[in-house]
């Protein structure tokens, strides 16, 4: 899966003027009981390059993932999950979950990413052959190959109503594809280098897309447009794309070792009388982890109102949570032997996937301890 081990030269850049860095591990809420991993965990044959967590409309818990070893692959973990895992703490040898389906194409390339289409039904996978692809989830089949990109696609995201899907390719392209026929409708010449990231607002009427470019730029939807090119100081390179669940700030990881919140939709005042390039950075997170070499996922864990945190994956095979407020390091998760890179937090229940890399092949899940061992508490 050769994307994503590039490599990217990087330079350190100032904090964001909107609001000071807070890095510092904070003492633990007494109110609120730790992050431990879960007593199963899931395998692949070769590194882990995405996690993803089904819609939250779905009636089961399911989390999909992607890897290197050319599969896509479907855990479902409600019965574990929502019945309690019983004596984490104490077990030793984690249960290996079976997955419940199995996805093969991509002529044996590795899988760069994985997306939920809005039901459920659906899965979207992009890949080093240079395609993507819808996948019917109950059936394990693959209906439409989304054949146009002329390198590695990195990244994919069906729009919010499921009737396109959006992919970022090493071509540095970004196209979007009619979910029903499979007919590219659109291509953007987005960036000067490899798109490493894709993400529709809450209504799908903007795409942002991410780039080694280390710009972050909005299209319209429907016009195919750039009206907001945001980039932080000397142009880290972009590793991932999140919008919030409100919709009005976009989450982008860099390679640069930090996170940044952006007010996408907010006009910065220009001193030349030019047009308003970007958005305001709100918020900025770092000190908690690491990353320099490898495009890593972030993601909004809202679950609990009282625990509202920016999650990420980091390369010295860590997880860390900060607060998203405060910005502080709520706690650290320890588990993988290798960098993690792939990460997702459940929209509904306070759940985080994560998997490793290189040796590290698992698929491992986490959930604060009270909510482990319920039929003993």
């Amino acid at each position: 899966m050769g994307p994503t081990r590039k490599r990217a030269r990087i330079g350190n850049d100032d904090e964001c003027r909107e609001g000071k860095v807070a890095g510092a591990l904070s003492a633990p809420d007494p109110d609120l009981e730790p992050f431990v991993e879960l007593p199963f965990r899931g395998e692949h044959k070769k590194a882990v390059s995405a996690v993803s967590f089904a819609p939250i409309n779905t009636t089961r818990v399911l989390c999909a993932t992607s890897s290197a070893d050319g599969s896509a692959r479907i855990w479902d973990i409600d019965e574990v999950v929502n019945g309690g895992a019983k004596n984490t703490l104490e077990s030793e040898s984690p249960v290996q979950l079976q997955p419940k389906s199995v996805l093969y194409g991509h002529n044996g390339k590795g899988i760069n990413d994985v997306a939920w289409s809005s039901s459920g039904e659906y899965a979207a996978t992009a890949s080093d052959d240079r395609t993507g692809r819808i996948w019917d989830v109950e059936k394990s089949t693959a209906l439409i190959e989304l054949k146009g990109h002329k390198n590695f696609v990195f990244t994919c995201r069906f729009n919010p109503r499921s009737s396109l899907i959006a992919t970022g390719s090493f071509d540095e392209t970004v196209k979007l594809w009619d979910v029903r026929t499979g007919d590219c409708v659109s291509t953007i010449v987005a960036h000067s280098n490899p798109v490493t990231a894709v993400d529709f607002n809450t209504d799908g009427t903007c795409i942002a897309s991410g780039s080694y470019d280390g710009l972050v730029r909005i299209w319209d939807t429907a016009t195919g447009e750039c009206f907001k090119t945001v980039h932080a100081e000397l142009n880290p390179p972009v590793a991932s794309l999140k919008f919030s669940p409100n919709g009005r700030f976009l989450m982008a990881g860099t390679l640069d070792s930090k996170i940044r919140l952006y007010d996408v939709f907010h006009n910065q005042s220009s001193t030349d009388g030019s047009q308003p390039r970007g958005g305001k950075c709100a918020k900025t997170y770092q000190g908690g982890h690491k990353a320099t070499r490898f495009c890593s996922f972030n993601a909004f864990l809202t679950a609990n109102p009282d625990r509202k945190c920016v999650v990420t994956g980091s390369e010295d095979g860590k997880i860390c949570l900060y607060d998203l407020q405060k910005r502080n390091i709520v706690q650290v998760l320890e588990g993988h032997t290798e960098p993690v890179l792939a990460l997702d937090a459940h929209h509904s229940i306070e759940l985080i996937a994560s998997g490793g890399i290189k040796e590290d092949r698992w698929v491992k899940f986490w959930m604060p301890s009270n909510l482990v061992d319920r039929d003993n508490n």
